[in-house]
């Protein structure tokens, strides 16, 4: 499509203009996938009335979820979040402003190379761009997003990322909840970053120069880019189209399915507030002034400015993966012409409303530090992208563009559920039950359009088919279980059966763990995966089917299908095909029976990220049969003395995370307590390296949270929670409705925590002595007191005999509907 405007003696003018249709069709109602117009963007409120309105929301807690005239005033909790915790090492967070579950996630790049999933590492020294989508904590994505980048500049450094990349300090960022700035050290820009949900709001303060120049590069992402197109639509506005590959491994083994597998779309409408000079576009390294519009796959568009000192240019970047008609409607909803720091207000309001679902005392800035933070990290995944009532999905293989069921939204991202279905999903259902239905009720409508329930479900076409097991009904089982009735449970039940009977793997040369949507014949037939069927992963596989032919044996149970229980309640035993008495472990083997020799239990083959060690834990569902087969409680707790003491243990890592949790069923509380007071000691801290490996959308913090406060849930899909050693006198859990409106409250009273005092003397429960070291989710949800008096010694509390934690949650349980904190 030739350009809107050009440039005639330094002013813009239009030029008529033709329709190209784009590639996404859409379904539902038709609209244009583009937006071909020059229409001037107004904010529907004047800056003054702007500014008002999101001071007064700031003031009271507005944003997402907000409480009702009940909830307690809002305490400023966000001064507690450092989102430069795990930006060292393999944590891979972004450091950049976003919101709860935000579509943009607007943070710097650092120059680490194509392909790598770290967007930003602390430990190097430029900056690329900043971009706006992101991945939160992503160990395995490859490519992951980094999609659009932008930088400011004086002069003409060059149209490559290496070439306009600028050195930066530490010195110089700020970063905190909804806003992040840092000084460009080879321009002298002092670059500050906000964001709504849906919009990129960047404030750029140049020195006085003639020279200044904003960078729009649509190519920019962390692997490649397929194609786009850009277009400078008059002296304040750009829009464009770029089509991205998020995982080019997964494309290329995957190719023969429908579509191009891994393409990841976004359309973007670009404003901002200082009428520039002069404008032009590139392609490749070739800068063309003048020339207002570009396609192709490595293409951007730049703005020129004369600025005075301290000039600081505003520009506003609103998204969307549906068209650029609806990035525009997106950019004027969420931002329109609203002053910077009213947009950064909001931001922090929104996570102020959220943190203060959780309200500590005792304990030190540094370990507040460290919990909100932790709740921060949960709930940037997964992602809302629901965009004006509809929105664009990739499940079908080619990208379609839905409406949204009324009220509802989509969310995906959740990369991955492998990781995400042990300890993030289960605490945003203790925080955000406003949330629960939807973020279910997505998978639902994945499977739908595809065929198949998503194992990592993310923002490009195709199936991403990363990792393994089938938890998405595990993670549905937790919600029906907390009472979470909005979702199709029936088809959600449907789906999840066919991932556990059925099987689709179109690459089997290449193993049936990763690029496996289903469960392997063989698992079926035998009970168990076999070495040749995936020599990395195979044991690993059958411990963790066996867990999720539980979890649809108790789905199965709480909707009436009688015989498929009791099928899936036989399979679920299958743990056992695994464990070798000889060497009191899991331990892989081949298909024909043969244990895999000789056995050494720190040799990864057969596991998953793990070893025998680590997954010889994972059966979550059935402890005490575990139990059983290592001869009883107290080899049972010996083996996980020699497992912690023997340096096993990964807090790294998703496979043992609930590890330090199963001494409760051998009635030793204060081994859990001392584990866990030892792994938050020396694996977290409130430093850049804070977190021990990847936050997997916040699967490593959700972890960390659930230890800080106390307690774990050890079996998601079980409503029940192993109580441990909480890291605060006082923690008070703000229960709600589904709408997050404050109800209840649960508090957990600690008497002298600290980390000299990890030990649980006494406990009650409402006044009455709980001499168990657990419980259920039921007890939590009616609201109440705890209270947990801590020492410096181990004593007998919940040991000579009192009751363990239920097997799998096998609980007699009321109808009472869950009420979960808001």
């Amino acid at each position: 499509m030739p350009s809107r405007c050009r440039l005639e003696g330094g002013r813009f003018v239009d030029r008529p203009r033709t329709i190209r249709p784009e590639r996404v069709r859409s379904v539902g109602r038709q609209r244009s996938p583009c937006y071909h117009g020059a229409m001037p963007l107004r904010s529907r409120l004047s800056r003054a009335a702007a500014a008002l309105v999101f001071a007064s929301l700031a003031a009271c807690g507005g944003g997402s979820g907000g409480g009702g005239a009940s909830s307690p005033p809002l305490d400023d909790l966000a001064r507690y979040v450092d989102p430069m915790i795990g930006t060292l090492g393999s944590g891979n967070v972004i450091p950049g402003p976003s919101l709860p579950h935000g579509f943009v996630k607007l943070s710097p790049d650092t120059n680490a190379g194509t392909g790598d999933i770290d967007a930003y590492e602390y430990a190097n020294d430029k900056i690329e761009a900043f971009s706006h989508t992101h991945l939160e904590g992503p160990g395995g994505s490859f490519n992951g997003y980094s999609q659009l980048g932008v930088m400011a500049v004086v002069g003409n450094p060059g149209f490559t990322e290496s070439a306009y990349a600028q050195r930066f300090s530490h010195a110089s960022e700020v970063a905190e909840p909804g806003y992040y700035a840092v000084t460009l050290d080879d321009s002298g820009v002092r670059a500050e970053l906000t964001a709504t949900a849906r919009v990129g709001v960047h404030r750029y303060t140049f020195p006085a120069t003639d020279r200044a120049r904003l960078l729009i590069d649509v190519s920019h992402n962390r692997g490649f880019a397929v194609g786009g197109w850009v277009e400078v639509v008059d002296a304040r506005t750009v829009r464009g189209f770029g089509l991205y590959q998020a995982n080019p491994l997964v494309a290329v083994f995957t190719g023969s399915a429908p579509g191009d597998t891994g393409l990841s779309p976004l359309y973007f409408h670009a404003v901002v507030d200082t009428p520039s000079r002069a404008a032009g576009t590139w392609s490749g390294t070739r800068g063309q002034p003048g020339v207002l519009r570009a396609e192709g796959a490595d293409i951007g568009a730049f703005l020129d400015f004369t600025t005075g000192e301290s000039q600081a240019v505003v520009l506003r970047v609103g998204v969307s993966a549906i068209d650029v008609e609806q990035a525009r409607a997106n950019l004027e909803q969420g931002a329109g012409e609203l002053p910077f720091d009213a947009i950064r207000a909001s931001a922090r309001a929104a996570w102020n409303t959220v943190l203060n679902r959780v309200a500590v005392d005792g304990g030190g800035d540094d370990q507040r530090v460290q919990l909100y933070t932790a709740l921060y990290h949960t709930l940037l995944q997964p992602v809302d992208f629901t965009e004006g009532g509809r929105y664009w999905s990739g499940a079908d293989g080619v990208g379609a563009v839905y409406e949204a069921r009324r009220g509802g939204a989509f969310y995906s991202d959740d990369w991955c559920l492998w990781d995400t279905f042990r300890t993030t999903h289960p605490l945003q259902t203790l925080v955000e039950p406003e949330r629960r239905d939807d973020v279910v009720q997505s998978y639902v409508d994945a499977y739908q359009q595809s065929g198949w329930l998503p194992k990592c479900s993310w923002r490009a076409t195709g199936d991403s088919r990363v990792m393994i097991g089938n938890h998405q009904g595990c993670m549905a089982l937790d919600a029906w279980r907390k009472g979470f009735r909005g979702f199709d449970a029936e088809t959600f039940y449907d789906a999840a059966k066919k991932s556990a009977d059925l099987d689709e793997n179109p690459v089997p040369a290449l193993g049936c763990g990763y690029f496996e949507r289903g469960t392997p014949p063989s698992y079926v037939k035998n009970g168990f995966v076999g070495l040749e069927c995936d020599v990395t992963q195979a044991a690993a596989m059958t411990l963790e089917y066996a867990y999720d032919d539980w979890c649809l044996s108790e789905l199965a149970g709480e909707l009436g299908h009688g015989d498929d229980a009791e099928r899936y309640a036989a399979r679920a035993q299958n743990y056992r095909n695994q464990w070798n008495a000889a060497n009191q472990s899991m331990q892989a083997r081949f298909g024909w029976g043969a244990w895999l020799e000789p056995f050494d239990p720190t040799a990864t083959w057969g596991f998953t990220e793990a070893n025998a060690w680590i997954y010889t834990w994972f059966v979550p569902h059935d402890v005490p049969g575990l139990m059983e087969l290592m001869g009883g409680a107290a080899p049972f707790a010996a083996k996980l003395d020699t497992f912690f003491d023997g340096g096993h243990y990964d807090a790294s890592n998703e496979p043992d995370f609930h590890a330090p949790y199963l001494y409760a069923w051998a009635g030793q509380p204060a081994s859990t307590a001392r584990r866990v007071r030892a792994l938050l000691d020396s694996s977290f801290s409130s430093r850049p390296d804070g977190l021990p490996g990847n936050d997997d959308a916040g699967a490593t913090s959700a972890w960390l949270a659930f230890s800080m406060l106390g307690l774990y849930p050890v079996t998601p899909g079980a409503p029940v929670y192993v109580l441990g050693t909480p890291s605060f006198e006082r923690a008070e859990l703000r229960l709600g409705d589904a709408s997050g409106r404050h109800a209840r409250s649960f508090v957990i009273e600690a008497p002298g925590a600290s980390p000299a005092s990890p030990y649980v003397q006494r406990a009650t429960l409402n006044g009455a002595a709980l001499e168990r070291a657990w419980l259920t989710h039921d007890e939590l949800a009616a609201g109440g007191t705890l209270v947990l008096e801590m020492g410096s010694t181990p004593s007998t509390w919940a040991t000579n005999g009192s009751p363990p934690p239920p097997s799998g949650g096998a609980l007699e349980r009321d109808e009472r509907v869950f009420v979960a904190p808001g």
